[in-house]
């Protein structure tokens, strides 16, 4: 009877790990809530099984995983085993040379939530159920919705709706009180907003964009530079444009900048037309500085 159990567990794990899509480094600093660290114990290792373990996709993805990470901070507990957390999620994907995968990497998503309220049992098992909200496992299944979406959109064109949309449902169905869910304001973040940003038709040239910059160009630069530069631009013309006739405080162009800002530094090195550094400051004033020793540096 035993080795049954056995058996059947080991079937269980390598199934999983066979059809698991994602590969997601989670860590946890409870600095905040010491006194509570003993009930927390497992919790950074079930949040990663869980997210590591699922079949997020009916996609074929080739044996490669999509990479994310997910730093939580532990802000205040409660004696119900009730905690409040802040979340800074990243993802990223390698850089192709050709059709091969380079040992580069490109930053896909940088965010920070601050709004995270929830219930964790040690021992109690993380269960992703579509239909019934949960504050913690839907934070997760939300971010994880996200990360994929972008990924799918860097390769082919509106790639990722499936994903974004499963996201937003996610903000839909949260209840209306629930603290991290509700609709932001003015330009702050908000997980509703972003997502409605990202379904709103009228950004799809901003989606369409992040395929030019990825597929179109980070990927081509190792083959056809000059097209490959020319592509990346697109993305950045686009942004200009959607800026001009839309709200040029977007969720979506900041957190592009915050997450690319470093890489557009330094890739466009290697860009003949410097004049690409004006229209990134044009862009992005947050960044001026960056742009500006690049520039110098040339």
């Amino acid at each position: 009877m035993l080795r049954t159990f056995v058996l059947i567990f080991f079937c269980i794990v390598v199934s999983a790990i066979g059809y698991a899509q994602v590969d997601c480094d989670v860590t946890v600093n409870f600095e905040q809530v010491s006194a509570a660290k003993d009930k927390l114990n497992n919790f950074e290792r079930d949040v990663e099984n869980y997210i590591n373990s699922q079949k997020w996709s009916t996609a074929d993805l080739g044996g490669e995983k999509i990479k994310c990470t997910i730093n939580i901070f532990f802000t205040s507990a409660s004696d119900g085993n009730s905690y409040k957390a802040q979340a800074f999620i990243g993802s990223s994907r390698p850089i192709f040379v050709g059709k091969r995968s380079s040992t580069k990497n490109t930053p896909m998503l940088r965010i920070f939530d601050d709004k995270w309220d929830f219930v964790y049992v040690d021992g109690q098992p993380l269960f992703r159920n579509e239909a019934q909200y949960d504050p913690l496992t839907d934070f997760l299944d939300f971010y994880v919705m996200v990360v994929m979406g972008f990924d799918f959109d860097s390769y082919d064109k509106m790639g990722g709706t499936e994903y974004f949309r499963k996201a937003f449902n996610l903000c839909n169905q949260a209840p209306s009180n629930a603290n991290g869910w509700d609709r932001g304001t003015g330009s702050t973040y908000s997980k509703y907003n972003l997502l409605e940003e990202i379904l709103n038709p009228n950004n799809q040239s901003f989606r369409e964009g992040w395929q030019y910059y990825h597929f179109r160009g980070l990927d081509l630069l190792g083959t056809k530079p000059e097209k490959g530069y020319e592509n990346m631009i697109v993305m950045l013309q686009n942004i200009k444009k959607l800026k001009q006739s839309s709200n040029p405080r977007a969720i979506l162009y900041k957190n592009f900048f915050d997450t690319k800002y470093s890489e557009l530094t330094e890739v466009f090195k290697g860009y003949s037309d410097k004049s690409v550094y004006q229209l990134l400051i044009q862009l992005d004033q947050a960044h001026q500085n960056s742009y500006d020793e690049a520039l110098k540096g040339n």
